[in-house]
């Protein structure tokens, strides 16, 4: 990949971040004003998750430069899906054993971290309608 490709996946990867957090919020301040202060915090911890793993993700992924060979951004990739996963999966469990955490709360703002991912990517910039048809620029 180019610098400017690894740049623009970078710009990319804030955005999805963003609407996660922003997502995420939406649904702590109404868990909040639905069930009270440890729903609305349970809802901030689950949002928070969601958004690390994809952080961590992201980071997997573009954290090569230009010329990076791909068997290492390949490795990359799945080394950062199986952090991303235990990281997941660890949290939720330490959560949810957590007698103070308001499960319900706690998976909706999770959950919405998928919708923030599914708009940041969608909102993402649009194709690159520059095309070439094999033709070096």
């Amino acid at each position: 990949m180019s610098n400017a490709e690894i740049q623009r996946g970078r710009r990319r990867a804030v955005r999805v971040v963003l609407w996660q957090g922003l997502l995420g919020a939406v649904v702590a301040a109404a868990c909040l004003a639905v069930w009270g202060s440890r729903a609305g915090a349970s809802a901030l911890l689950g949002a928070g998750i969601g958004i690390t793993a994809s952080s961590l993700m992201a980071f997997a992924m573009l954290r090569h430069g230009e010329g990076a060979s791909a068997q290492r951004v390949a490795w990359s990739f799945f080394s950062g899906w199986v952090v991303k996963v235990a990281f997941t999966v660890a949290l939720l469990v330490v959560a949810f054993r957590s007698p103070k955490v308001h499960a319900a709360a706690l998976l909706a703002a999770y959950v919405a971290t998928f919708f923030g991912y599914w708009v940041g990517a969608a909102r993402g910039g649009g194709q690159n309608t520059k095309r070439t048809f094999g033709v070096a620029d």
